[in-house]
């Protein structure tokens, strides 16, 4: 996928409608899959965006406006979603996920694919998204009974939430299982389970790992 990444220099050019066409036929065309059009080309082609503390309140726009190209670009390939469950079987049939960041974690893109991901593999998916205080995830929790709490951080000042988040999930009755996806661990060195945490998703694979593992 490394010639593509090179393409998707359509981003850093605010070319909208050039990098939905451009996402778009690679589905078409079969040369991607949905897993792969976010994780080796959208997600690379991301983390290329660099902005230096010293220039970020001048510059952090960049950010904010490839990150909504990108929104752009997943939100167009929801069909593609629809059309390539079976593919996968649908190993997550019946079981529902609930997806949040918590409280001060505006980072949505990471969570965003994560929706996409989990419909592909047929569960019941119930994004709750960016910025979720602990009482309203709770709240949701408790009327919605998940089975699975996905949690998404990116921003590694966060992951300081996460040990109150996770056991308060865990003193529910039903007891969902609870996951920490985004790149904060990555960046930390730590393990979910040192906040309580069931495991850690942060890829597709990950997740189709534990799905048809509970089969």
């Amino acid at each position: 996928m490394a010639e593509y990444l090179e393409s998707f220099a359509l981003l850093e050019e605010n070319d909208r409608e050039g990098a939905v066409a451009f996402a778009l036929g690679l589905l078409e065309r079969g040369e991607a899959t949905l897993p792969e059009l976010y994780e080796e080309i959208l997600a690379p082609a991301l983390n290329r965006i660099e902005v230096p503390r010293k220039t970020e309140d001048e510059l952090i726009w960049r950010e904010h406006m490839q990150s909504a190209i990108v929104q752009a670009v997943m939100g167009a390939c929801w069909p593609f979603v629809l059309s390539q469950k079976q593919t996968y079987g649908l190993p997550g049939k019946n079981t529902r996920v609930l997806l949040v960041a918590p409280e001060e974690e505006y980072h949505e893109i990471g969570i965003r694919m994560g929706m996409d991901f989990y419909a592909l593999l047929g569960y019941e998916v119930v994004y709750i998204g960016c910025n979720t205080p602990r009482d309203t995830l709770l709240n949701a929790v408790k009327t919605l009974r998940p089975d699975l709490v996905s949690i998404s951080v990116t921003n590694y000042l966060n992951l300081a939430q996460l040990p109150a988040i996770t056991a308060a999930l865990k003193a529910l009755k039903p007891e969902p299982r609870v996951y920490i996806a985004g790149s904060a661990l990555a960046r930390t060195g730590k393990s979910a389970h040192d906040f309580g945490a069931d495991g850690a998703l942060t890829s597709f694979a990950a997740i189709r790992g534990i799905t048809e593992a509970k089969q």
